[in-house]
Formats: C-alpha cells, structure tokens, sequence
C-alpha cells in the first residue's frame, strides 16, 4: 500500500482533514438539538469516493497522557458509503482498499474479467489424521458489483451469512 493511502485512510477513519496530490479528505461536524453528526469525505481526484456519517453525543475527556482537555464522540450510528463513481482504475481500488484496511473490514476491492468484485480470503485448518499434522488451506469468495456503489457493513454480512454463495451480486439482493 503506498503512503498516500495509508495517511489518507488513516484520516479518513479518525475524521481529520488531510490533503495531498489527487487525495482529500474532509471532515464536517453539525450539531442540532437532539444529537450531533459527523461526516468525513474522501476524495480521490475530486469525486467522492467514500464517505462515513456518524450521529452520536460529544464529550469532554482529559488525555491520559497530557491531563489536556479533549473532545470525544459516542457513536449512536454510523453509516459507511463506498463508490468507485465510473473509474475502475488501480488507484481508486488502491484507496479503496486502504479505506476498507482501516475500517477493519476483511475483504478488498478487486477487478476479475474486466468487472469489480469483492474478494474474501476464506482460510481452513484442517488436521490430517494419516501424518498427524496439521495443515491450513484458503480459497477465495467473491461478490460482483453491477453498480459502483456499495455499503461495506451490509458486503460484510453477505459474506458471514450462511446462505453465502460466491459469485453473487452484491447489488441485486435486497436484504439479508
């Protein structure tokens, strides 16, 4: 990953402003009477690539290590979006990809037979009883996306769920 991606979803994640070549991040907080809400952009060349919002509480807190005030947020809900806008290229599923690193997810953006799909590395143990040893396998699951948006939480329960099948289109299932 280059440093580029890793600094920009870094800042992305922890909602901090960042800017550098073909890279934004911005960050907005607004604040009404019943809650408050966050929402952090990234920009890939000026198209909106991905997007967090959060709507929750803010707090004050003192740093551990410093005893100096500092602003926190409870998140009562939060809501990721993700969209390559029409450019399948290998930089935008570069940062794609580090924003989906950051975010703790466990699948990636990838492209198979000119077509962007989800990938997932599905790791096995297994314990061969002739030799007596133990030994681990993996294959590959995978989502096809027939639209360049998608919610990464609702790729995630795809994938957990047990109805899973590879190959699927993640954008023509209605629930889950």
């Amino acid at each position: 990953m280059r440093k580029i991606t890793k600094e920009s979803s870094e800042a992305f994640v922890n909602f901090k402003q960042y800017k550098k070549s073909n890279t934004e991040v911005e960050f907005s907080i607004s604040i009404n009477e019943l809650y408050r809400v966050r929402v952090a952009k990234f920009y890939l060349h000026g198209n909106l690539i991905a997007e967090i919002v959060q709507t929750g509480n803010s707090f004050q807190d003192k740093d551990p290590e410093t005893s100096l005030p500092v602003l926190g947020f409870d998140v009562d809900h939060q809501s990721v979006k993700i969209d390559l806008c029409g450019w399948h290229t290998p930089t935008t599923r570069e940062r794609i990809n580090g924003i989906l690193e950051a975010l703790g997810y466990d699948f990636r953006i990838a492209q198979r037979n000119h077509e962007q799909v989800l990938v997932r590395m599905k790791n096995e143990n297994q314990h061969c009883y002739v030799t007596d040893s133990d030994f681990s396998y993996s294959w590959e699951q995978e989502l096809k996306l027939s639209n360049d948006s998608f919610d990464p939480e609702f790729a995630k329960k795809v994938f957990e769920s047990s109805e899973f099948v590879s190959g699927t289109d993640l954008n023509a299932i209605a629930d889950f």
